[in-house]
């Protein structure tokens, strides 16, 4: 049996006439910037998302950087974040100009450790970002908490977890603006790269607005320097398509994990996810832990089964941001499991008996 790591054909099959009238009425129209579908899609995605504005950009990367400079921070300012993340959360952190302040993780959730983001803040910190990485909320409640009490702004990376709950509470809302990536293997995907900032912060979405759409509102007014971060229309079709299925896709992804946690629990040294307290995961990613990382995947490999590594090097250890101060050592937490996460398919419709196959082919590697 062959299991991808992710299928992405029977979300389109599900959608599939919505998605063809709806990209044939844009190339019948030409009307491919802007235009009534993006409108659309930014006032449905607000809905869904429980926030007063949603404004639709290229990328998850964008969003990031257009809500660091929308917030028109002091020139120095520091963003602290994790440096178990995808490399683009610490890219928009340079890019619009800030520094990075990276932290260390909870061994257990794999998340930004509270407590080390609170011993990182200094003078000179303006925002806090936590990534709910693999699907699962970040501790919002101590972040947020700690945010009130220094003065601090939080934004959310949701790039992993739209739709996932943090004691009935949709993350996202909790803080100033929420970053949303559609890369077409996210809970909400489309075909191609775009993303989102939803906030209720009309100024803030005004202003995040005008700077991807070369700094302007009107069409020959430039107000401030901008740059070409719109959303495409075309992705925006795809994405209203999708979009009422989010939360069913969401539940089929946990009943996947339920498969996956059941057949794996007691299996050699593997390490299973551990939600948070409170917590209603997307389950982006299943996520287990080995000493036998890169041997287990090697066997999965030969049978068929795909795997990915999410992620097998820090943020810290990279090339590109030595110059963050950092080295081998720094965050031992996030260091030690790099060297040992591996990340099993996972997808709203990968079936019982293909998640039974790979647990059967994991615990075979391990001589169960």
């Amino acid at each position: 049996m062959k299991i991808p790591f992710v299928d992405l054909l029977p979300q389109y099959l599900e959608v599939k006439r919505a998605v063809d009238d709806g990209l044939a009425q844009l190339i019948g129209s030409s009307s491919f910037i802007g235009g009534g579908p993006v409108r659309e899609f930014e006032a449905a995605l607000a809905k869904e998302e429980e926030r007063g504005f949603a404004v639709g950009v290229k990328s998850g990367t964008a969003a990031l950087q257009l809500v660091f400079e929308g917030l028109d921070l002091p020139p120095g300012s520091e963003i602290i974040t994790t440096t178990h993340t995808a490399v683009p959360t610490v890219e928009a952190i340079l890019r619009a100009g800030c520094k990075a302040v990276l932290c260390d993780i909870h061994p257990g959730t794999y998340q930004l450790s509270a407590g080390a983001a609170a011993a990182a803040v200094g003078p000179r910190t303006a925002v806090l970002l936590p990534v709910h990485l693999y699907g699962f909320p970040a501790p919002l409640r101590e972040l947020s908490a700690l945010a009130g009490r220094k003065g601090l702004t939080l934004v959310e990376d949701v790039a992993q977890a739209q739709g996932a709950r943090l004691d009935g509470r949709r993350v996202g809302t909790w803080g100033a603006a929420a970053c949303f990536s559609f890369f077409p293997s996210k809970c909400l995907g489309g075909f191609g790269d775009s993303g989102a900032v939803t906030t209720d912060q009309e100024a803030l979405a005004s202003r995040v607005r005008a700077l991807s759409n070369h700094g302007r509102h009107e069409k020959f007014t430039h107000e401030v320097v901008g740059v070409n971060e719109r959303i495409d229309t075309l992705q925006a079709v795809v994405l209203s398509a999708k979009l009422p299925r989010l939360g069913e896709w969401n539940a089929m992804r946990r009943r996947a994990a339920g498969w996956y946690m059941e057949g794996l629990a007691g299996v050699g040294d593997v390490v299973l996810p551990q939600a948070p307290e409170g917590a209603e995961a997307a389950w982006h990613l299943f996520v287990i832990r080995t000493g036998e990382r890169d041997a287990l995947a090697k066997h999965l490999a030969g049978r068929g089964v795909q795997t990915g590594m999410h992620y097998p090097v820090p943020v810290h250890l990279h090339p590109a941001y030595e110059s963050l101060g950092y080295r081998k050592g720094s965050f031992p937490e996030a260091e030690a499991a790099c060297g040992s996460i591996l990340s099993l398919p996972i997808y709203p419709h990968i079936t019982e008996a293909q998640v039974a196959y790979v647990v059967e082919q994991v615990a075979g590697h391990f001589g169960k």
